[in-house]
């Protein structure tokens, strides 16, 4: 008979110590709270361009060919004719899944032609030629409680229960996240992790390094000498010495504002600096890029992680930096470098961008990414689950594995988001969660009706939801469009998530003429000298929009959050469009990529969770189709020119003065 699976054994040995949790593998009962019932995801992985039943039966013993044998199918119970057509199509898909996975997983089965899983002394060989395979891995519920059994047809014999069959699609979905881990670390083996940190600032398109030296970041320096072996003829980082590490920050802040790449999003500023001090120097400007919401990455040297303590230049860096940053971490491998770096530029520029801050040990700068160390961080990953226990006691794992999937868990448990390695062997950010910290990293672009802060993330059948674009007749979408449509004191607040969509924002402030404030960080992006201006709102800004918000009966907030700066005291605030939601004729519509921050200050009528772009561009869309009546924000429009006759914009002239 053929022999069992790791997956199955070691399941069979959690059964026999009271069912504890899977370390490794992960319990497949415990579903993370994102997976989706009876759907099916495809995942690339990669396998060796070898025919898979060759493999099996030259180099695995665990699943060896069958040599044209086929097995019969076992005859059902007659008991089982009175299972539900329910379960029997739930059982005939996890058969199916089990098959796939098996297959796939096969494929990654040490080999000397393949992939080499060393393990002590064993001798690394070389890789062979691969090949991309689709391996279909399950995200449905535990179909163990069927009472079903897989069948003979699996490979494993007819009495193997649906519950361990599980275990071995769990089992597989280990295999194959590992080997795709494994493919993407390769792409540095035999680097340093300084040497990686440098090759990521170049795959990430860094041009520019701002930094001051100090001696535990000499290693992660030397990459960027003019002399460096490394560069040859390709493209070199510019790197500038900054007068200390505070103008650094600031200067960074600056390039990451004025950037524009082509995915459309900021470019992320980068900081290098030293352990302690260096670091310390550094608050100020990575506070105001949390602030601003400014892409940045600082790169810190550290104290080795063999020093005693209280070292020189040593300091609690991660901790100071974690209430300022979006994400703070401390390298504790080489194999962590190339996620964290990847994982760094996507948290930073990502959702409502800022900054992320990286430490780095002086020992761990140099330290190489050796096939060894590759085999022992792939076995020492944890695994992501929702019990609440062992995640604690794991929190400071940085890599997990997700049960019942290809993909990895980057970050901490509640503060982390799912990725997996792409066809081109790179980490790729699949959208796979709906709490806080991934509603806050990738818009769903949908339309919520308001609720208190408190109720946001729960899933209530009489909330109004609906998508973006989709005017159905009744729909939250066309029921928005016409609230805008009728307003008459209709007011625009454009803020910094406005900056890529000037022109958008332009079209639909004509064709609604409405009246149109900017935040500090969204100056300039509507015309200052445009008739429907009104400039900056605020308690720094100008008196015409600030009497003009409190009146009007609908405020569109995009891309802006409500800042106390703008609201002074939140209950006084807005009035007019809160009596005129009351009265069906108005309301807030608050545009924000940021899911937590519905009602977090203001509690909108409808909460647009996307970006700027895309909510000017679907609004215009459906204005277009179908414009709203002329004149009627007529009255309004002369409101405005009145206020800034009352209020004008005054500019001091001063004579210039002469010398004899």
């Amino acid at each position: 008979a053929p022999r069992k699976s790791r997956a199955v054994n070691r399941v069979q040995a959690q059964g026999r110590q009271g069912k504890k949790k899977a370390r490794v593998g992960g319990d497949p009962r415990i579903i993370p709270h994102w997976i989706t019932p009876s759907s099916l995801l495809k995942f690339e992985t990669v396998a060796p361009a070898r025919d898979a039943e060759q493999s099996r039966g030259e180099h695995d013993t665990r699943h060896p060919p069958t040599h044209g044998r086929t097995h019969k199918k076992t005859p059902k119970p007659a008991a089982s004719t009175a299972v539900s057509s329910t379960l029997t199509m739930k059982f005939a898909t996890a058969a199916a899944i089990l098959a796939a996975s098996l297959a796939g997983a096969s494929a990654f089965a040490p080999s000397p032609a393949g992939w080499a899983h060393r393990r002590g002394s064993e001798v690394a060989t070389k890789h062979a030629p691969r090949r991309k395979q689709p391996l279909r891995m399950s995200t449905v519920s535990d179909p163990s409680t069927t009472g079903q059994s897989i069948g003979s047809s699996t490979g494993f014999g007819p009495t193997l229960s649906t519950a361990r069959a599980w275990d071995a699609v769990n089992g597989s979905a280990e295999l194959a996240s590992k080997a795709a881990a494994r493919t993407y670390m390769a792409n540095f083996e035999g680097d340093t992790a300084a040497h990686i940190i440098y090759s990521k600032l170049l795959e990430h398109g860094v041009e520019v390094v701002n930094g001051y030296s100090g001696g535990a970041i000499l290693p992660l320096l030397d990459q960027f000498h003019t002399a460096h072996p490394r560069h040859g003829e390709d493209k070199r980082i510019r790197w500038i010495t900054n007068s200390n590490e505070s103008s650094a920050g600031h200067v960074a802040e600056g390039i990451a504002k004025s950037s524009t790449e082509p995915d459309g999003k900021l470019a992320a500023g980068i900081v290098v600096a030293t352990s302690g001090p260096g670091a310390t120097n550094l608050v100020t400007p990575i506070t105001d890029a949390m602030c601003d919401g400014v892409p940045m990455i600082v790169l810190c040297g550290q104290a080795a992680t063999t020093a005693p303590q209280d070292a020189f230049q040593s300091c609690p860096a991660v901790d100071i930096m974690r209430p300022v940053t979006k994400w703070s971490y401390q390298i504790r491998s080489a194999a962590e470098v190339p996620f964290a770096m990847d994982y760094a530029f996507y948290v930073a520029r990502n959702g409502r961008p800022g900054p992320v801050f990286i430490d780095l040990p002086k020992d761990l700068q140099i330290q190489q990414l050796t096939p060894e160390l590759i085999d022992g961080f792939l076995d020492g990953l944890g695994t992501y689950t929702r019990d609440v226990e062992y995640n604690l006691d794991h929190d400071r794992e940085f890599v997990r594995l997700i049960p019942d999937t290809t993909a990895i868990h980057l970050g901490r448990v509640e503060e982390g988001l799912s990725f997996q390695v792409d066809a081109k062997g790179e980490l790729a950010h699949i959208e796979s969660g709906h709490d806080a910290y991934h509603l806050d990293h990738h818009s769903t672009d949908t339309i919520y009706g308001g609720v208190d802060h408190e109720r946001i993330y729960e899933q209530d059948g009489e909330r109004k939801m609906g998508k973006l674009g989709d005017m159905t007749e009744g729909g939250v979408m066309d029921e928005m469009v016409k609230t805008i449509k009728n307003a008459r004191r209709p007011f625009i607040i454009a803020g910094q998530g406005c900056n890529d969509s000037s022109e958008e924002l332009m079209e639909l402030a004509e064709a609604l003429q409405v009246p149109v404030a900017t935040t500090l960080h969204a100056l300039g992006t509507f015309d200052e000298r445009h008739p429907l201006a009104t400039n900056m709102l605020g308690m720094h800004g100008h008196a015409t929009p600030n009497y003009l918000i409190q009146d009007s009966d609908l405020l569109i907030c995009i891309g802006s959050r409500f800042d106390d700066r703008i609201t002074g005291r939140p209950s006084d605030f807005i009035p007019a469009a809160r009596q005129a939601a009351k009265e069906g004729r108005g309301g807030i519509i608050h545009v924000d990529i940021r899911f937590s921050e519905n009602a977090k200050q203001v509690r909108p009528d409808y909460f647009v969770h996307t970006t700027g772009k895309k909510f000017l561009t679907a609004v215009n869309s459906a204005i277009r189709a179908s414009p709203p009546k002329l004149g009627r924000t007529k009255e309004w429009i002369e409101r405005k020119h009145q206020l800034e006759r009352e209020y004008p914009i005054k500019i001091n002239q001063y004579q210039p003065e002469t010398y004899e």
